[in-house]
């Protein structure tokens, strides 16, 4: 009666062998742990060169998006530079052909007066005289030229003409204003002559030097 139960345990243990045999392998997937990304295999193709083209061109349309945002601004008015003009000087001349082209009337002119004969007169006709002390020019201060003014030129004319007969004229600021000259000689007109084409001056001696009517060439 003892061995049946014997047979029967060694029974058992053969089909638990069998089912273990015939069950397959459990298999554990990999632990992921949360928060990272899992890794797989990179995959090739025109997705992929489309992604890759996409990321490299985000940079450049940044640049390009600041720079015209830079450009965008308030516009920078360009000024042209004004032109400028050279300045001509007109050479004193004795030609009344000088004063003719330049449309302007001769700051001097020529008159007969008397006994005097031709001499040199302004555009209102009253005599000019020069100033000197043994043929040299003398200074005329401010107390000579509030008797014997000064010939000066007209507003706006910078150079002094003069009609035929009258010289080479010129100017100098040895007495102090921009006086008109004939032969390197200042030219003054004289407060005691009550009239155009009265010389009351010529021959007079005073201020150091001798006032002389000035002859005509």
């Amino acid at each position: 009666m003892f061995p049946a139960p014997a047979r029967n345990h060694n029974q058992r243990h053969r089909h638990e062998g069998i089912r273990q045999m015939a069950s397959p392998a459990p298999t554990h997937a990999p632990s992921h742990r949360p928060g990272t990304q899992r890794s797989g295999p990179l995959r090739s193709g025109p997705g992929r060169s489309l992604r890759l083209l996409t990321v490299g061109l985000l940079p450049v349309a940044g640049l390009l998006a600041a720079a015209c945002g830079s450009s965008g601004g308030t516009p920078t008015a360009t000024t042209a530079a004004p032109a400028t003009s050279t300045p001509t000087t007109t050479p004193p001349s004795s030609s009344p052909t000088a004063a003719a082209a330049a449309g302007a009337h001769p700051v001097v002119t020529t008159k007969t007066v008397g006994s005097l004969g031709k001499i040199l007169v302004n555009a209102q006709g009253q005599v000019l005289y020069s100033f000197t002390n043994n043929g040299a020019p003398v200074p005329c201060n401010a107390s000579c030229l509030s008797v014997w003014p000064a010939v000066t030129l007209p507003a706006g004319v910078t150079t002094p003409t003069g009609a035929t007969g009258v010289g080479t004229l010129g100017t100098t600021t040895a007495n102090g204003p921009t006086q008109v000259t004939v032969g390197g000689l200042p030219l003054f007109t004289y407060a005691g002559d009550s009239a155009p084409g009265v010389a009351n001056g010529n021959n007079l001696v005073s201020f150091g030097g001798t006032w002389k009517v000035v002859k005509a060439q």
